[in-house]
């Protein structure tokens, strides 16, 4: 578990598919599931879930439950496409309706950045948004000063309409610079930089 101020980014269990059901398929743009922009089905979040959780045990991505004090969850957040070579991974992060622009998005940011970078040793951490999706261009952009990296036009259709990809960045040493005094504590995650040379255990519980 990685806690930051009141944020708690909990290992995501199988058990989380009926909040993932419920939420993850409004019909507003859902980073984690990509170009899918449609209600799950039980059977479908049941999937979604084994695979991140396959991805997991191999040491591809780490999906966690974003949990507030006496609440949650109320989101998912996941560090996917991890590079051991060259070090970098992707950032996608999604929050309920009701707990969205209270800040909790930017803290399980943050928390996750710090594990990044802290106990996974990246050196670069990406993510990306969809033009009209403000809350999340604004977080990355503007409230934790990600690079902005490029731009895919008219690259997603949904509601008739075309929408731009945009790429945002940020490196551990620019991380350090604005977050690097942060105090996140993380309990129970033994987790290697590389995993194929090193000799700690394979399973870790988060």
């Amino acid at each position: 578990m990685i806690t930051y101020k009141e944020i708690e980014l909990r290992g995501i269990e199988l058990k989380d598919v009926e909040t993932l059901n419920r939420n993850i398929g409004e019909v507003e743009i859902n980073p984690l599931l990509s170009n899918a922009y449609y209600p799950l089905s039980s059977m479908g979040g049941e999937e979604f879930l084994k695979k991140k959780l396959r991805e997991v045990q191999e040491k591809e991505g780490y999906l966690f439950s974003i949990y507030i004090e006496g609440d949650g969850p109320l989101g998912l957040l996941e560090l996917s496409k991890i590079d051991w070579k060259s070090r970098h991974a992707e950032l996608s992060l999604w929050i309920n309706k009701g707990f969205r622009e209270r800040g909790y998005e930017k803290k399980a940011a943050i928390a996750a950045l710090h594990f990044a970078f802290r106990e996974l040793g990246m050196h670069k951490v990406v993510a990306r948004c969809i033009e009209n999706d403000s809350m999340l261009c604004t977080l990355y952009e503007k409230e934790l000063s990600f690079a902005n990296e490029g731009r895919l036009r008219e690259h997603y259709f949904h509601e008739g309409r075309y929408f731009a990809l945009l790429f945002f960045g940020i490196l551990e040493k620019e991380y350090a610079a604005l977050f690097g005094t942060t105090e996140v504590a993380i309990n129970s995650c033994g987790v290697q930089s590389k995993p194929e040379t090193s000799g700690l255990q394979e399973e870790h519980a988060f």
